[in-house]
């Protein structure tokens, strides 16, 4: 997706995923299931079987994967910044600015 149509439509598409996943309960490993999302962003049905099928994007997906457990992933939802263990679990914003301010340099905290 990116590579055709760019970062705002990828990230249109894993906001549609997303919510076919958390919100409709849809299995979004189902062919009935991916294949209409990404035609609505233009790719065909075809090009997503053949990445599919050849695995093209197992590289990148292990490595993103590796990535977040690196820096503390162990579930959803989980956000991260450069430099900084990620915060993961469903928590009220005020907990997400405390924990960033505890782990900010000095300087930061305020």
């Amino acid at each position: 997706m990116r590579a055709q149509k760019g970062d705002g439509e990828a990230g249109a598409f894993c906001h549609d995923v997303s919510r076919a996943f958390f919100t409709e309960h849809a299995d979004i490993s189902k062919r009935e299931v991916i294949v209409p999302i990404a035609e609505r962003f233009g790719i065909s049905a075809s090009d997503v079987e053949t990445a599919w099928h050849e695995h093209r994007f197992s590289p990148t997906v292990d490595a993103f994967i590796e990535d977040g457990l690196k820096v503390g992933v162990r579930g959803v939802p989980a956000m991260g910044w450069p430099n900084r263990r990620a915060v993961v679990g469903l928590m009220p914003p005020t907990e997400i600015v405390l924990r960033l301010r505890n782990e900010a340099p000095e300087r930061l905290r305020e």
